[in-house]
């Protein structure tokens, strides 16, 4: 593929993407949290700022069963996709691929897909051939190129998808679970919850970020832990909410189908469906209102879906 003036990534834009995954429109959306997952779905502040996100490996190898959990990892950190066969061609790039990937440290995570073995991944994201990459931002995905590319235009690309990545505000740094930083940045209660999402514990990491809010309620940390712990539990126990494309109209599945809109980092529709309904039927507006501060927990602070969605609510109660 030729790379022309550069590799377009306009459609990972919020004003242009659109509102589907591969993922919710194909069907993969198979997970088995007993199993592990790539990384849980929270995170803690590094000393710049930035989230840490623990991950299980910075190259991550991607089945129907763990696709949604590599996915979600794309809300805080940019995801390269690798669809792959393994001929002595496709081993080169992946090499190369792979180094890049060790030298950036964690500020993008590689996925690894074998386009033979999982070809229903593959047509969901409209592979035609191997190699071929494709960068995840917040749950949508661009395709980057096809065939094979020397280090210089690997490095192009790469670059182009962290920038898109930090100006809509995905700028977490992945980090190997049990790295030095990770452990020493988890208070005890912390580090309890996250090993017990790690193991698909999700009852004990919820009653380990509660104990640590009763210690201390203005743990911000622990909040938004306990948030995306329970976002990550409702999900993975209804996925048959995901295949629906229009917001139901009863309630309780309204609530469930907005935590799947905002696990594939569908913010703005998530959060518009709820506060339409909050609108629209009074008599539900407390079970709205705190279902809404509970997904805004989840969110990046720096999103502008997020501060728009605080102004609407802010503008409905007042």
């Amino acid at each position: 593929m030729s790379f022309g003036g550069g590799i377009d990534l306009s459609r990972l834009k919020r004003s242009d993407v659109a509102t589907g995954t591969p993922a919710a429109s194909s069907g993969l959306t198979g997970s088995n949290a007993s199993t592990g997952s790539p990384a849980s779905s929270g995170s803690v502040a590094g000393n710049s700022g930035k989230s840490v996100v623990p991950v299980v490996s910075l190259v991550i190898d991607a089945t129907e069963a763990n696709l949604r959990d590599v996915l979600a990892l794309s809300a805080q950190v940019a995801v390269i996709i690798e669809f792959h066969a393994d001929s002595v061609r496709e081993l080169e790039i992946s090499s190369r691929l792979r180094a890049i990937c060790e030298v950036d440290a964690g500020r993008w995570v590689l996925v690894r897909v074998d386009a033979q073995a999982e070809q229903r991944i593959g047509q969901a994201f409209g592979v035609k051939g191997a190699p071929t990459l494709v960068a995840v931002i917040q749950g949508q995905p661009a395709p980057l190129f096809e065939g094979d590319q020397d280090d210089a235009a690997i490095r192009q690309v790469i670059d182009r998808v962290l920038q898109v990545a930090a100006e809509n505000g995905v700028a977490g740094r992945a980090s190997v679970m049990g790295d030095a930083e990770v452990v020493d940045a988890l208070p005890p209660l912390h580090q309890k919850a996250f090993d017990a999402i790690n193991a698909g514990e999700f009852d004990t990491a919820i009653a380990s970020y509660e104990q640590a809010l009763r210690e201390n309620p203005r743990d911000d940390l622990a909040q938004s832990g306990l948030a995306q712990v329970k976002l990550l539990k409702r999900t993975l126990e209804t996925s048959e909410v995901a295949a629906s494309e229009q917001p139901p109209v009863e309630l309780e599945k309204l609530l469930l189908w907005a935590d799947h809109r905002l696990s594939e980092g569908q913010v703005k529709l998530a959060f518009d469906s709820l506060l339409d309904a909050f609108e629209g039927q009074p008599e539900a507006r407390e079970r709205i209102r705190v279902h809404l501060l509970e997904l805004f927990a989840v969110v990046e602070p720096s999103n502008p879906d997020l501060a728009a969605a605080r102004r609407r609510l802010a503008t409905l109660l007042y």
